[in-house]
């Protein structure tokens, strides 16, 4: 059954009555509200709510423009700031470089970054970027001195074009009867043997994509394609295809190699081609009406793996007028100043000019011509003289160059500027008006928001903190990123990952839910695919299926069906590959039934250095080793869309989520609880594929004592005595329980280390895990545990030192790795709003609302609630904060909920044992 042919069933909400129809729905105070129109995001990969004005550079950090999506091109401006004609700061993404992303809004049509120059806040500019409406942003630089003497500043304005790692160096003329196919573009591509990755290519790339600057359009059907006989591709021509005509291909062969097709459809020939090294054309007479359909196949006898760029397709008379020519780099502009303190730019790849004027005097404009800032732009700061300063002119910065800015001791000054785009008469007039009188133009900057305004008194602390991931959080977003044969808009992990990261991205679209639930579910949508696409899902990196839980809590806080309706079929496909069921996929290719996804990635959860990951790799066992982790997030992500299937009404994927949760944990009960170490292990398997022992080390420890080994708790399926002794290792200071949170390797094992990437430090999401987890055993007070030493490290190094880091030391809690990392390190966004941002209700893995509301003032709160029928009933917690000015009670179906509370507001709800859904309310005392 099709997702839109799917009913949504709510059978609890009927229980809530008029109350609802009342109330303020569900949603964290800083957050917007869903949008619901789902079709917006059905073609692409993209983050379709993003302007196209936005902090997208991978080099200086700063605010660019996208003039085409799909073309890759960036128009990048940065400022440079410094002390006048002695240090600039180089705002460099990919390294520490003195700028900290300082504030955002959740739309990020406002930005600032803060530049200090001399720390910790007495010399400093904070630039803020904001945009006026689509096509101008005015850059406000707001210049303190909090010193003792003067400052006399510099402020360098630098624009800039920027191309896609893999700008084709070469284009095509051709006639206009003529028609380009590139070979990507095909409608099957089958390999004679089938590889584990041919249901899920790396990056959402196509099935032997490769990708260069020397094929047309940077990208070309490899990757030894055509090695072996039998290796088959077709492409539907279309309207493409004349009645008659030539096909000339665009291929390459290493030299004195051969390779033959069969050609079928529009064409029968047998084609044998002759490698020279080179890129060469052949041609090949077709008619239309030669096939049964316009159509062509080519198949291969086998022989050396060909690099096919694609054909062109059109009339005899017009092949030989087919040109392949050089294509450079176009990125120096044709520039022009109309007017005192005004620059108006054209490039040659772009249709848009550029505008850029300030309210500044004295200034003058420079040009730098080389490919990079960080060292000529310092080794030409004493030259005074030149206004074209050469460098290896293998790029080119516009600079408008305002100095001094003087600032007194104690004293501060804005200098602002404004950027525009359009054709060259708007961006003419637009910037004359700035110059004219700039005070229009700042009058419409956007007001700074104030997501902290109504959070509860003991979260005040924790608000720098919060205010610095959010900010990082937005500012690492970046353009462009190749995959599903697009170019997209894309949040990374950090700048310093200028690609997809699955894994990560499933945190960060938590992140994003306490801040814009649109960007959160376009974050999701990248990651996803629909029914025709040929990867189950976007992979890159370790296949923990963290979007499922990004999706499950977006879902319980929007209680969209919308939502539901649009991700349920591409999360159910990401699964069933994960599962081992469809796409090819070797995840299950072990009669034991657990797990492994060693032939996709390395890192089965995430953790690099996780000691028995390494020992598996180091002595060559990903065929006959399973870890733990897949096989338990495969139990609880089947337990999952089970909800999601149960809401739509479909019977027969429960029963299918049934049979694999019973399959699954039957194996990792039968076959990886070690019960003398206390942990589940990995599992080595014989040559027949049956398990024979677990992993130990050489003198005969569990290499499992870890996070690992604790996973099954996270699917809920462990026996009572399991469940105790796995706790008691998870919050014990000798096992998992370190000075600064949950470590990822058991302090008591012997290959536990204190300078391992992974192994001696803590980190955020395995941590969010357990503590959901927590709440799904109805252990809130442990959960607790968890949040709050997690924002007290996180709260104790950004106020320090103003990073935003990917792991903590465990013994120091000093941050650790990237700096400006908000991937991994977003659940702390989720503890932040779950614990101090009323009107935040917060459930485990294992509880949906159905529907839920709190009235204006956040002093009473309704839901009609279902839960994970698969697990077996048992008490759970759920975390509701709502008005501390109150006392309050709760009810489930008539019966008293039991209530804890760490902090005045926060509310731990225990729930009955059972698995029944009903009505839950919570009111103030005295309601």
């Amino acid at each position: 059954m099709t997702a839109r042919s799917c009913k949504i069933n709510h059978p609890c909400a009927a229980l809530l009555g008029l109350a609802f129809a009342l109330a303020v729905f569900t949603s964290p105070a800083p957050a917007q509200p869903l949008q619901e129109d789902f079709s917006r995001l059905d073609q692409t990969h993209d983050l379709v709510s993003a302007p196209a004005w936005g902090p997208y550079s991978k080099k200086y950090a700063g605010i660019s423009h996208v003039p085409d999506l799909a073309g890759g091109l960036r128009f990048d401006f940065t400022v440079l700031p410094g002390f006048y004609r002695f240090k600039t700061l180089v705002p460099n993404v990919l390294f520490a470089s003195d700028y900290y992303p300082w504030d955002a809004n959740p739309s990020l049509t406002r930005l600032t970054y803060r530049y200090e120059l001399e720390w910790k806040d007495r010399v400093y500019v904070d630039v803020t970027y904001s945009l006026l409406d689509a096509h101008s942003v005015l850059v406000a630089m707001h210049c303190v001195n909090r010193a003792a003497l003067p400052q006399n500043l510099a402020l360098n304005l630098m624009a800039s074009v920027d191309f896609p790692r893999e700008y084709p160096a070469v284009r095509a003329e051709f006639p206009p009867a003529t028609a380009w196919i590139n070979a990507v573009h095909y409608e099957t591509l089958t390999r004679a043997h089938p590889r584990a990755d041919d249901g899920l290519v790396f990056n959402g790339w196509m099935r032997c994509e490769a990708r260069g600057t020397d094929y047309l359009d940077g990208c070309a059907v490899a990757a030894g394609f055509g090695a072996d006989a039998g290796d088959k591709v077709t492409y539907d021509l279309g309207s493409n295809a004349p009645a008659d005509g030539v096909i000339s291909l665009r291929y390459r062969l290493t030299d004195q190699s051969r390779q033959t097709f069969q050609l079928s459809g529009i064409s029968n020939e047998k084609l044998t081609l002759t490698g020279t090294g080179k890129f060469e054309l052949v041609q090949v007479p077709f008619s239309a009406t030669a096939g049964p359909d316009r159509r062509l196949t080519l198949v291969s006898a086998g022989g050396s793996g060909i690099e096919l760029n694609g054909f062109f397709i059109g009339p005899q008379a017009d092949a030989d007028g087919i040109r392949i020519q050089p294509a450079a780099r176009q990125f120096t502009p044709e520039v022009q100043t109309p007017g005192t303190n005004t620059l108006i730019l054209k490039y040659a790849d772009i249709a848009d000019c550029y505008g850029i004027a300030w309210n500044f005097s004295p200034a003058v404009v420079r040009q730098f011509l080389n490919d990079d800032l960080d060292v000529f732009f310092r080794k030409s700061l004493q030259d005074h003289v030149d206004t074209v300063l050469t460098g290896n002119k293998l790029g080119h910065y516009e600079n408008a160059y305002l100095r001094p800015v003087e600032i007194p001791a104690g004293g501060e000054r804005t200098v602002c500027a404004l950027l525009c785009n359009g054709s060259q008469a708007d961006v003419r007039q637009e910037t004359a008006a700035f110059v004219t009188d700039a005070s229009g133009f700042i009058a419409r900057e956007p007001r700074p928001d104030d997501p902290f305004a109504t959070i509860l008194p003991a979260g005040q602390p924790y608000v720098f903190s919060q205010k610095m991931m959010r900010a990082a959080l937005l500012a690492n977003l970046v353009y462009p990123v190749y995959t599903q044969k697009q170019y997209i808009r894309h949040f990374s992990p950090g700048k310093w990952w200028d690609s997809l990261y699955t894994w990560d991205e499933g945190f960060l679209a938590l992140g994003l839910e306490t801040i814009n639930p649109d960007f959160a579910a376009e974050c999701l949508n990248t990651y996803t695919t629909p029914a025709d696409s040929q990867s189950a899902f976007i992979a890159h990196g370790s296949l923990v299926p963290t979007q499922v839980f990004a999706f499950f809590d977006l879902w319980n806080r929007t209680q969209s069906p919308e939502l539901l309706r649009y991700f349920y079929p591409r999360l159910k496909r990401y699964y069933d590959f994960l599962a081992g069921k469809t796409g090819g996929s070797t995840t299950r290719a072990l009669p034991s039934n657990l797990l492994r996804t060693w032939d996709y990635f390395y890192n089965s959860g995430g953790w690099d250095d996780y000691p028995p990951q390494v020992a598996v790799h180091k002595h060559h066992q990903e065929k006959s080793v399973t870890p733990v982790v897949t096989t338990a997030q495969c139990i609880r992500f089947a337990k999952i869309l089970r909800l999601a299937a149960q809401s739509l009404g479909l019977d027969a994927d429960v029963q299918a989520y049934d049979h694999d949760i019973e399959l699954f944990s039957t194996a990792l009960q039968t076959d990886a609880w070690d019960a003398q170490s206390g942990y589940f292990s990995y599992v080595v398997h014989n040559a027949g594929g049956q398990p024979t022992n677990f992993l130990r080390t050489a003198d005969g420890q569990n290499y499992n004592m870890g996070l690992d080994g604790a996973y099954p708790l996270v699917s809920g399926i462990c026996t009572p005595q399991q469940q105790a002794i796995l706790l008691a290792k998870i919050f014990s200071p000798t096992n998992l329980w370190t000075p600064s949170g949950i470590g990822a390797v058991d302090q008591s094992a012997s290959y536990y280390r204190n300078d391992g990437y992974w192994n001696g430090t803590v980190w955020m999401p395995h941590q969010w895990f357990l503590w959901k987890t927590m709440l799904d055993l109805g252990r809130p007070d442990l959960a607790w545990t968890i949040a709050h030493k997690a924002l007290d490290v996180w709260k104790t190094e950004t106020d320090e030192s103003y990073g935003v880091f990917e792991h903590f030391l465990a013994d120091s809690g000093r941050g650790a790795g990237w700096h400006q990392f908000t991937s991994l390190s977003a659940p702390v966004l989720n503890w932040f709003a779950a614990y101090f941002q009323p009107g935040t209700v917060t459930a485990g893995f294992e509880i949906l609302l159905k529907q839920s509301a709190f009235d204006v003032s956040r002093s009473r709160f309704e839901a009609a609630l279902a839960f994970d029928q698969a697990t077996a009933p048992h008490s759970r917690s759920l975390l509701v904060c709502l008005n501390p000015d109150h006392e309050y009670q709760a009810v489930f179906n008539g019966q008293k909920v039991e209530i804890t509370s760490p902090l005045r507001g926060v509310l731990q709800l225990i729930l009955p044992a059972t698995n029944d859904g009903g009505k839950l309310t919570v009111t103030a005392t005295g309601q």
